[in-house]
């Protein structure tokens, strides 16, 4: 017998998942004229972009209901097991100023906020976040923007309560550190470390100075298609990217590549980094009498 129950729960209850940041951390909290300034500063074509890419996200993973518990007994066998799922406390996350890619600090953000996750922090290390990273945010929803050194983004892991909570590092080496912190607390880690590599056979079929804003640097080091490495996205027509999923056979270097088309400039996908991510699960079993 199987039974599984999923449930959105009322306010309350996710008041009640809400983790805290430590009080030190409001001294460090971004100025929100900062954010404003950046939004402002954000071409209208770079926002539309960005407002498409959370669209397109919501639609590939769907809402996630808040908690979910599921039953089953097999009175065959003779045992039974329960599993409980629900949101994280909190979750953070980590970036340099140098982060300028602001799509992918979006994907980030979005399964976070699928999740039901109650309390979602972002952390610049270093030093103010760039304007793409701070109109990624905002359009995103998050409003918890802090700025620390390495040393304090550490501490915010260690002290925020209760844990633990979620991290998501964007960098390339700058924040190990933070890695081996979140190991060393037991709070499960994602990162980046370093640029996807992307291929762009045809850049005048995309807005370019929207790729540019969606994906930082990435974009100045776009590899030609017949290149021997694997790239994380291939930007393509609509026709070759319908062609792209539908080839049955194992291209040499291209089969795990994710194909966008035009109008898709502001989305993007982490490998890996799901709603589930963001998610604590719970399991028991037990012997029927």
């Amino acid at each position: 017998m199987f039974k599984s129950e999923a449930m959105n729960a009322p306010a309350d209850g996710i008041d009640a998942l809400a983790g805290r940041w430590p009080e030190w951390a409001e001294e460090h909290r971004l100025d929100d004229a900062l954010s404003i300034q950046a939004y402002e500063a954000t071409s209208p074509q770079c926002r539309i972009a960005l407002k498409s890419g959370l669209a397109l996200a919501f639609m590939h993973f769907g809402q996630s209901p808040c908690r979910t518990r599921e039953s089953q007994t097999d009175t065959r066998l003779g045992y039974w097991r329960q599993m409980t799922a629900f949101p994280a406390s909190w979750a953070v996350v980590a970036f340099t100023p140098m982060y300028t890619a602001a799509a992918r600090l979006a994907a980030a953000c979005v399964p976070a906020h699928l999740a039901c996750v109650p309390l979602l922090g972002a952390v610049c290390v270093g030093g103010e976040p760039a304007n793409q990273a701070l109109a990624a945010l905002d359009l995103s929803g998050v409003e918890n923007i802090f700025v620390l050194d390495t040393a304090g983004l550490c501490a915010l892991l260690e002290e925020s309560q209760p844990g633990p909570g979620r991290l998501v590092l964007l960098h390339e080496g700058e924040l190990d550190s933070a890695r081996l912190a979140a190991r060393t607390f037991g709070i499960p880690c994602h990162e980046e470390r370093r640029p996807p590599v992307l291929v762009l056979p045809e850049p005048m079929a995309f807005n370019v100075e929207v790729l540019s804003f969606a994906q930082g640097k990435a974009l100045d080091q776009a590899l030609d298609p017949a290149h021997p490495v694997t790239p994380a996205a291939l930007y393509l027509t609509a026709e070759a990217a319908v062609g792209h999923c539908r080839q049955h056979s194992h291209g040499p270097h291209h089969a795990d590549s994710l194909a966008l088309s035009p109008g898709c400039e502001g989305f993007w996908l982490h490998t890996g980094l799901t709603p589930d991510f963001f998610r604590v699960s719970r399991l028991a079993f037990g012997h029927l009498f």
